[in-house]
């Protein structure tokens, strides 16, 4: 459904200059381009990125009465922006942002309010009524903070979302914050406001519980070309940016806010794929020189969305890749424990293929439902795990996996069933595609499996010992259950965790029943690609 969204910021005029590079304070550099003229400004630049996007688009800004303000009226009308809520003022001039751009695409800016500045909250309160009737609201830096407070006052009196962009960094009013629903900072803003630094997934969250403590519902964390973090009470996760060549990055956190509040649904259930679609927005913006010009249309982005499909289908096509590499490694007379998850699956139908086709003699155990009921539809031979001692060898996907075999794994709520097959079996094999193996698991999440009367006690222990717990749902809203009828809690493993002290000291806490990390278990990890990679534990001791 189309978002009615009002932005309530600046516009401003950039005057952009193209250098080789940064002159050192006292040195003068030659170029070899002009100054160019584009229109600007953060609330300008949010307000066009959401009405390309296909959002009902208000926006409220204070312009002067000049050349710079008609040229960017008539790019907000031919954006199709609603420009009845426009306020001109006599006695300022229209703002204005002074931009260098270096050959890498980086840049430095340096603005002039003009009348951005001088917009007041009796200026806001004048169109009340376009902010009453809008689904959210997003507001930005470059005006007064009075105004914008004004602004998100209507908006939490009439039920309407409000959207903080803290740009420019500044400390900021506790009023304001506790009038904010969602905050979007980049990682600069978010240290400023919070006294954090930003500089892994798990700082991000330590940045994301200061602003819940002041009543903030949903964080979400920019870094530029490493992607965005966002994080509720109950969850949180990192969306990686999509890698391109930059040429100019003057918009590109503007686009992000923009896309993202023309997508986003107003209950937030879809944020994943919210922020997917605005950083491929922020990757196109930043492919080309200029501010708004630069702002992609709702078609391009789904164009590139649709192009994106196929590095998915490459992802499923390497999955695919390692299940079958180690279904022709499984020998003859053997039990085999078959693994859960997808990549799990595509081996499951593999090893069917090669039980029929050469009639081999393998009976086979299941470590999820799931698991059992596909292998049982394909008419495989079926062991009772309660029936058995030993598994000859498991083949398994993995979560994560690191650089010593180490892994993370029951995220598909087969946790319990995963890891007491794998204790059973003589030789454990993992097939992975080639996201899923990292240097180190920090940083990554976890799942606890609890159960479900000691949940709470649980979830309690985990968050005073800093590790970020949140429970795990269904799409529907319940809380999500285990094969095993447990429920699983996330946690982040912490920057320098010991992994086996932090396995112990999670098996020793009543109420927990088994946790994701899979310790010295793997012994060959199986990496699906054209060149298929395998990492053996005896070959890694050997090092």
């Amino acid at each position: 459904m189309t978002k009615k969204i009002v932005v309530v910021g600046s516009t401003n005029v950039d005057k952009v200059l193209n250098v080789d590079k940064y002159a050192l304070p006292g040195e003068t550099l030659a170029i070899n381009t002009y100054q160019q003229s584009h229109g600007g400004g953060k609330g300008a630049n949010q307000a066009i990125a959401a009405a390309r996007s296909g959002a009902e688009t208000t926006f409220i800004t204070k312009l002067g009465n000049d050349e710079d303000a008609k040229m960017m009226i008539a790019g907000f009308k031919q954006d199709k922006m609603n420009v009845d809520h426009l306020i001109t003022t006599q006695d300022h001039e229209t703002g204005k942002a002074y931009i260098t751009v270096d050959k890498t695409g980086q840049n430095s800016i340096y603005v002039y309010g003009g009348a951005n500045m001088a917009m007041t909250p009796e200026d806001v309160e004048a169109h009340r009524d376009a902010i009453a009737n809008a689904d959210r609201i997003i507001a930005q830096l470059e005006i007064p903070i009075p105004a914008i407070i004004a602004a998100f006052k209507i908006a939490k009196a009439n039920g309407v979302q409000t959207i903080l962009n803290p740009a420019p960094a500044r400390q900021l009013p506790e009023e304001l914050l506790q009038l904010t629903d969602i905050i979007t900072p980049n990682e600069t803003e978010s240290q400023t406001l919070t006294g954090i630094e930003v500089k892994d997934e798990v700082s991000m969250l330590d940045n994301a519980m200061i602003f819940f403590e002041k009543g903030i519902k949903m964080v979400i964390i920019t870094v530029g070309d490493k992607g965005s973090f966002y994080a509720t009470p109950t969850e949180h996760d990192f969306i990686p940016a999509f890698k391109v060549k930059a040429v100019d990055t003057t918009a590109a956190g503007d686009t992000f806010i923009g896309a993202l509040a023309s997508q986003l649904a107003i209950d937030n259930s879809n944020i994943k794929e919210a922020m997917l679609y605005a950083n491929h927005a922020s990757s196109l913006t930043v492919q080309v020189a200029g501010a708004q010009n630069s702002i992609p249309t709702e078609a391009e982005i789904r164009n590139v969305i649709k192009q994106d499909s196929i590095s998915k289908e490459e992802i499923e096509k390497e999955k695919q890749q390692a299940a079958e590499f180690a279904a022709q490694q499984i020998p003859n007379h053997i039990t085999l424990g078959l693994g859960s998850g997808t990549t799990s699956a595509y081996f499951v139908k593999a090893i069917q293929k090669r039980i029929v086709n050469e009639k081999l003699d393998i009976q086979c155990v299941a470590t999820s439902l799931g698991t059992q009921k596909l292998a049982e539809s394909l008419h495989m031979n079926m062991l009772d795990v309660n029936t058995i001692d030993e598994v000859d060898i498991t083949v398994d996907g993995a979560d994560s996996v690191d650089d010593k075999l180490n892994g993370i794994k029951g995220g598909g709520a087969a946790l319990l069933f995963e890891k007491l097959v794998a204790k059973m079996s003589k030789k454990n094999i993992w097939i992975v595609d080639s996201t899923k193996y990292h240097k180190t698991l920090e940083g990554r999440q976890m799942p606890v499996e609890v159960i479900p009367f000691g949940g709470m006690g649980v979830f309690r222990y985990l968050r005073d010992n800093g590790y970020h717990p949140a429970f795990r749902f269904e799409d529907n809203g319940d809380i999500l259950e285990t094969d095993s009828g447990n429920y699983l809690i996330n946690i982040t493993i912490p920057k320098h965790a010991d992994l086996k002290d932090l396995a112990k000291n999670l098996k020793n806490q009543t109420g927990v029943v088994e946790h994701g990390l899979f310790l010295n278990v793997c012994d060959e990890l199986i990496i699906g690609g054209d060149q298929i990679k395998t990492i053996k534990r005896e070959d890694l001791a050997t090092k």
